[in-house]
Formats: structure tokens, sequence, C-alpha cells
């Protein structure tokens, strides 16, 4: 696919099932989906077949899409959001069923030097911040941090106003300082 095609181009030739736009939206968005899905499922659940399962529902529903000026990753993410949860939904009613087998998969192993880079200081104070937030909290700043998604498109995705969007990702960062400074003093 031409790297300057626009996003409307793009989308469109998504919608019409285009292999090039598939795979140009694919690589550009996977590895954000993939992290989202994978700092939001449950303990033992597997990021890459959440992504896979979005993508599969993505191509039954490609139909639903319509050109709001949001990128198509918007729309991805509303899906995989949806995954997720489902997921979260089961492990859930799955502790509640089963509470021997769910704690012994509460604590996934551990990582290697991936997990050492993480464990640094100032890296474990913020991401025991960030875990001290509200669900929703999490979701918003993961969203348009680090899926890099605009105001109006995480609003298409958690069914808000951009300027709610706003609000709440400023009332977030606000909170994640607030948590920062008990964590890390």
């Amino acid at each position: 696919m031409d790297p300057g095609a626009s996003e409307r181009e793009l989308l469109a030739r998504f919608r019409d099932l285009d292999p090039d736009a598939w795979e140009t939206v694919y690589r550009r968005s996977y590895p954000r989906l993939r992290d989202f899905a994978r700092r939001r499922l449950p303990a033992g659940m597997d990021a890459d077949d959440a992504v896979s399962e979005c993508l599969a529902r993505a191509v039954h529903r490609v139909a639903d899409l319509t050109d709001r000026g949001l990128r198509v990753e918007a729309w991805l993410f509303g899906i995989l959001r949806l995954v997720v949860l489902e997921h979260q939904r089961s492990a859930g009613r799955h502790r509640r069923e089963h509470p021997a087998t769910a704690e012994a998969s509460a604590h996934p192993a551990e990582h290697g030097p991936l997990t050492e880079l993480l464990e640094r200081e100032l890296q474990g104070s913020v991401r025991e911040a960030f875990s001290r937030l509200r669900p929703d909290d999490q979701e918003i700043l993961w969203l348009r941090l680090v899926a890099d998604l605009s105001a109006a498109e995480v609003g298409s995705v958690i069914g808000r106003a951009e300027g709610a969007v706003r609000q709440a990702q400023s009332r977030a960062l606000e909170r994640l300082r607030h948590q920062l400074k008990e964590v890390h003093p």
C-alpha cells in the first residue's frame, strides 16, 4: 500500500477487504493492540490470541465500519476492548467456580531480561502507581498515551465524548501523579 495514502483511502480499502490495506493496518497497530491486551488480560491468558480474535471479528464486522474521521485502529481497539472484557468476565467466573486453580495461575513465570529491566526502581514505581489506578483510569491512559489514539478515537472506543475523554485523562494523570508520590516519595 502506498505510504502516502490518506486515512480515508485506507479505511475505504480496508472496508473493501483489500489485502494491502489490511496488512498496513496490521503492521502499524498489532504491537499496540497486543500490548493493550497483555496489560488488560487476566494472568495466564494469551494477548496474541485476544488480538487474533479481535482481527477475526473485524473481518466479520467490517461492513459495520463507518467513516467518522477516525483511524481504523480506533475501531480495532473497540473490538479488542470487548474481547478483553469477555476474557475478564470468563476468568472471574472461573475463579469463583475453581478457586484453587485460579490461585496457582495468578503468578505467571518471570520473563528474563525484560523483567529485570522493568524492575528498575523508577520503572517499578511507575508500574506500581499505575496499577493502583482504577481500571477506567488505566484504560484511558493506556489508549491515549501508549496506543496513541486521539481523544476522539478513545471516545469512540469507550463511548464517551471527546471532551469527556480529555477531562478523564487529565484527572487520571493527576491521580497517577498522586500515586507516584506515595510509591516513590
